[in-house]
């Protein structure tokens, strides 16, 4: 018996060994800052953890960002993602529902019908989104507007009921659904180049483990 749970120590130890060597070596990791056992223990930081690594199923030039604190009207907001490819900006918004989801782009607020009947409204993801968007312009004056998309993706837990999107730059869809969709991103609008001086630009930005924000100033518009 002692042999059998001295050899089940072992085992149980060179099992997390190997998986923080693992996640140490990882682009999360070394993006954020957030050990094994962060991602571990804490939801939000698992999500963005998956999350990070469904857009590295993204091909050809590409940099991920995680956490932005960005400037709206002197308080700082969250944009969950931001996947700068040569294809385009796409912001990403992260929203962890558990029911039957129903929304239209044009309304305020969406709906979440849970068991028993119940309804839970909250604002239009896509309208928050936008808003951000338009935050990260302000960042970025002299970037062309048509490069940035938006993307909502809901976790798994939920369901879709009835979703109405009309716009071409807008996504809405679910955590399992973002590694097909990461890989069909395609054609050519920015350069390596400007990937690598926008990710320059944006890095500090992010709210990552031991690391103080940085106040930025808001530009100021005419």
């Amino acid at each position: 018996m002692t042999l059998f749970l001295l050899i089940a120590a072992i085992a149980i130890v060179g099992y997390f060994v190997f998986k923080i060597y693992s996640h140490d070596n990882t682009a999360f990791y070394k993006l954020t800052g957030y050990s094994y056992f962060d991602v571990l223990a804490k939801k939000n930081i698992r999500t963005s953890y998956k999350l990070m690594h469904e857009l590295e199923q993204v091909k050809d030039a590409r940099k991920i960002l995680l956490d932005l604190q960005i400037p709206v009207y002197e308080e700082l907001q969250t944009i969950d993602a931001l996947l700068l490819h040569e294809s385009g900006i796409y912001v990403v918004n992260v929203k962890d529902k558990s029911g039957w989801i129903n929304g239209r782009e044009q309304s305020i607020e969406w709906k979440e019908l849970l068991h028993k009947n119940k309804t839970r409204v909250f604002n239009n993801p896509i309208h928050e989104t936008k808003r951000l968007i338009n935050a990260l312009q302000d960042q970025l004056p002299e970037v062309d507007g048509t490069l940035f998309e938006t993307v909502v993706v809901f976790t798994n837990d939920c369901s879709f009921q009835q979703i109405e999107i009309q716009s071409e730059n807008v996504e809405v869809l679910k955590m399992s659904e973002l590694k097909e969709w990461a890989k069909s991103r395609n054609g050519k609008r920015l350069s390596e180049t400007d990937i690598d001086t926008l990710y320059t630009v944006l890095e500090g930005f992010m709210n990552v483990k031991n690391t103080t924000l940085q106040s930025k100033t808001l530009v100021s518009t005419n």
